[in-house]
């Protein structure tokens, strides 16, 4: 028998219901947590997981100074495997089509809150009307690379053009730039600002990281700041009935001013604009549902970015 055919022998004695049970182990504490995860009794557990070790010839789980540690094979193994189990459920639950009206399939979508605010904000609740019966999970960036968030599930990442990953698809859906925020009963700013009212301003700030290498970075470096905040969604309730100064994203901004007493005023100096693209996981590409979600998102942000430009060309 050749090599090849001992690994495919090898390959089909391995239970690949062993694959999910490996995974809870690699991401528990411990094997009764993983255990629980999975809903195997403990004996069960240290069956499987025996097994697991043989397979691989490896101990994977390792005590050090009574400290639970993977071995390096197991660090190998773990996003691998998560990679695996997203393939195998991917295959298992292929479809030729999609009816929003039956199906109960979870769309998994992850945006920075700003993002997710302004657009998923609007979006979600339409799909929702259309596909009764579907869930939808939206979770933040948190710094998590595209590959990692797709690991997990993630079925489409919002993210702005400094932030694609070149290794997957994507589609640009809108272009942004800053803009400033003001209660519509601003003691002083009207429909304009100057620089020179601008830098005398009290401002709040997101604690997002801004580009200051630039004119415009250098303006905004000068800012009086006197609160600081981790969300955008928080911005409307700190400058309404105050004389504080928000800068940020100018679509997430003209989103509050649809609904609340405030107004956005044009900056007092040039800024840059940066592109907001969608990315998702090559295997989607031709899933009807992928088509049916990226419908949504890009048919809002196709008829928001036509009503943007208009607006902003009656200024």
């Amino acid at each position: 028998m050749t090599k090849p055919d001992m690994n495919h022998m090898h390959l089909r004695r391995l239970n690949l219901n062993l694959l999910y049970t490996l995974d809870a182990i690699l991401n528990s504490d411990s094997l009764t947590d993983a255990g629980r995860l999975i809903r195997l009794s403990q004996p069960a557990m240290s069956v499987a997981f025996k097994k697991l070790k043989d397979q691989f010839d490896d101990e994977l789980i390792i005590y050090l100074s009574g400290n639970r540690v993977l071995t390096p094979l197991a660090e190998k193994l773990k996003p691998r495997v998560k990679r695996i189990l997203v393939e195998l459920n991917e295959t298992f639950n292929l479809q030729i089509d999609f009816d929003p009206k039956t199906s109960r399939k979870t769309f998994r979508l992850a945006a920075s809150e700003s993002l997710a605010t302004m657009l998923l904000g609007r979006v979600v609740p339409r799909m929702l009307m259309e596909a009764e019966n579907i869930n939808v999970v939206v979770s933040s960036l948190n710094n998590t690379t595209q590959a990692e968030l797709f690991e997990k599930g993630a079925d489409m990442v919002i993210t702005p053009q400094s932030s694609l990953d070149p290794n997957f698809p994507s589609l640009e859906l809108m272009t942004d730039r800053l803009s400033c925020m003001v209660w519509e009963h601003h003691p002083l700013i009207k429909s304009s600002i100057t620089l020179e009212e601008y830098l005398a301003a009290r401002h709040v700030a997101v604690s997002e990281t801004l580009d200051l290498s630039s004119r415009a970075g250098e303006i905004l470096s000068q800012r009086r700041i006197v609160a600081t905040t981790s969300r955008y969604g928080t911005l409307p309730e700190l400058i309404i009935g105050t004389d504080l100064v928000a800068t940020g994203s100018s679509w997430v901004l003209q989103y509050y001013a649809s609904m609340l007493p405030v107004k956005v005023v044009t900056l007092p100096f040039p800024t840059e604009q940066t592109a907001v693209f969608a990315q998702w996981p090559d295997h989607r590409t031709s899933d009807p549902a992928h088509h049916w979600l990226m419908a949504h998102v890009s048919g809002f942000t196709e008829t928001h970015r036509k009503a943007h430009a208009i607006a902003r060309g009656k200024k």
